[in-house]
């Protein structure tokens, strides 16, 4: 079954989790997603430990459904070769550093003369532009510029990573929002657009909660201390008796309300969002979920509306139903990772198996049109 982005070509030159992440999305929409790698090296993430089969876990998960092509652009044929496919391609995306595809000669002004329906994505640290484009850095850099970081963790002491990378994922989100939006354009007025996607300013927008707090207080959120980020008893992880640990996020009334009275402690209802009762509230629910396991009270809790979970590992949360029901990455029978994060009617998952590197040069380039002499020559 075909997806909404069947019969587009996306050419893709980013490595690493921004870049992959973007093209993920819309090769799991259904476009024809060609990684054009460096001869012997090829994306970094490729390398990343752990192998298995000799290909890293990570590189299974975040390219699967892609093709690859290796080029190398510094040589003039590899850029010659770039030229020729993407005069046949809808959208490329590139995570080089501001201006090194403008030196290859193969930047966005020279391709879209070429072919003006091209949509060109550029991924970087700091944008196309400002007084940092040039400086390098990765997600835990720009989650700290972005005033992010600062409140992650518990007060004391300084902050903790975070177990994702939020910035690197939420810059490949918006590279892929801004593709699909100017494929739109492009085919109503012939012309493409170039996207700026900068993952600092994606960590920037999502930290928009604290921003907003900031402006309507005048002072920063305080680590572990702000309304969703330990502040409130409502909106904690708590410890249970065997050692396992519940999510709670009863903010709405109703919610604390029902939590209340299946913890038949219905004195803790008033102090709801009260700060002088946050104190009091915690320690309160901390002996209360200490007095059974974890699996107890997820199982005590069903269904009574009270916003609590469990904290699972990534080994539980991958045997969890319902991650098994809206399903994982499946290749040859073999889990690689997660599902597709967007489920769109009639479409279904890139679900070939990750490329090896340069494993579609030849099919790739026949395709654009390279005659059996010019392919020998190239390779």
């Amino acid at each position: 079954m075909s997806g909404p982005l069947d019969g587009v070509r996306v050419l893709d030159l980013t490595r690493l989790l921004p870049g992959n992440h973007c093209t993920l999305l819309l090769a799991d929409l259904g476009a024809d997603v060609v990684k054009v790698e460096e001869p012997g090296r090829g994306d970094y993430v490729r390398w990343f430990e752990p192998l298995v089969d000799g290909m890293s876990a990570i590189h299974r998960a975040v390219n699967r459904g892609k093709r690859s092509v290796a080029l190398d652009l510094k040589r003039p044929e590899g850029a010659d070769a770039l030229r020729r496919l993407a005069a046949g391609a809808d959208a490329l995306i590139e995570s080089f550093r501001p201006g090194v595809m403008d030196r290859l000669g193969v930047g966005y002004e020279a391709l879209s003369a070429e072919n003006p329906r091209l949509v060109w994505c550029s991924i970087s640290g700091f944008g196309q532009d400002g007084p940092y484009r040039d400086r390098v850095g990765h997600d835990l850099n720009y989650l700290g510029y972005a005033g992010v970081l600062h409140a992650a963790g518990p007060p004391e002491g300084p902050p903790w990573p975070p177990p994702v990378q939020p910035a690197d994922l939420a810059a490949g989100m918006a590279g892929a929002l801004g593709v699909v939006s100017s494929l739109m354009d492009a085919a109503r007025t012939g012309r493409g657009r170039l996207v700026d996607a900068s993952i600092f300013d994606a960590a920037v927008s999502w930290g928009a909660i604290g921003m907003a707090l900031l402006l309507g207080t005048g002072s920063p959120p305080p680590r572990g201390g702000a309304m969703l980020t330990g502040g409130l008893a409502c909106y904690r992880v708590y410890r249970t008796a065997d050692g396992g640990l519940l999510s709670v996020a009863a903010l709405e009334e109703r919610f604390w309300r029902n939590l209340c009275q299946a913890l038949e402690a219905p004195e803790l209802v008033e102090g709801h969002l009260d700060p002088a009762e946050q104190g009091r509230i915690a320690a309160r629910l901390e002996e209360i979920f200490r007095s059974r396991s974890r699996d107890e009270w997820v199982e005590r809790l069903a269904g009574l509306e009270t916003c609590v979970g469990p904290v699972l590992d990534m080994a539980e949360a991958m045997e969890d139903p319902q991650v098994r029901h809206r399903g994982l990455a499946e290749v040859d029978g073999e889990v690689v990772g997660p599902g597709p994060t967007m489920r769109v009617s009639g479409a279904e998952p890139a679900l070939r198996p990750a490329p090896g590197l340069g494993e579609h040069t030849e099919e790739v380039l026949r395709e654009a049109g390279l005659s059996d002499q010019e392919l020998a020559a190239l390779l």
